[in-house]
């Protein structure tokens, strides 16, 4: 029914490989302010009880994941893709920390999985924000089916 169907096929197809295979795409090249000096350690990258935060809430353009590491150049393009009212970043930040469940007393700590993969939550930040910038610019680049009034905002 849309107007140029292998248009959507096609931006389909991006979309999923993209989206599939997030942990082995390129990191986008944000900018690094570290809080030591040296050498990375092992230590710098983990997630500390203090959850992530973006440092300007109007802009975020930079996001400090632990009292190691600010990533900053954050570009406005990688806010745009926004899945059930937040972007990924939002989701990491919301779903990436450590807490205790009130009622078990179970620990939800994603440096285990971080220690399982042997990634760390820097260059995982670094392709969430690829992923993002990319689909942005695939759905950018779709011809309008019927309306614009759908692009940009998450909601079909």
């Amino acid at each position: 029914m849309a107007p140029d169907f292998w248009a959507f096929s096609e931006a389909g197809r991006k979309l999923s490989h993209l989206h599939l295979n997030y942990e082995n795409c390129p990191e986008h090249p944000l900018t690094e302010e570290r809080n030591f000096t040296g050498e990375p350690r092992p230590e710098h990258y983990i997630l500390s009880a203090k959850k992530m935060a973006f440092t300007d809430k109007n802009t975020k353009s930079a996001l400090r994941v632990n009292e190691w590491f600010t990533l900053g150049n954050i570009p406005l393009q990688a806010h745009e893709y926004v899945v059930n009212g937040r972007t990924p970043l939002e989701w990491i930040i919301d779903r990436y920390r450590i807490k205790t469940d009130k009622a078990s007393g179970i620990v939800h700590d994603p440096n285990k999985w971080f220690e399982e993969t042997g990634d760390n939550i820097v260059s995982m930040i670094k392709r969430i924000t690829y992923t993002s910038i990319e689909t942005a610019k695939i759905i950018e680049s779709l011809p309008t089916p019927f309306t614009d009034g759908w692009r940009g905002s998450g909601e079909q």
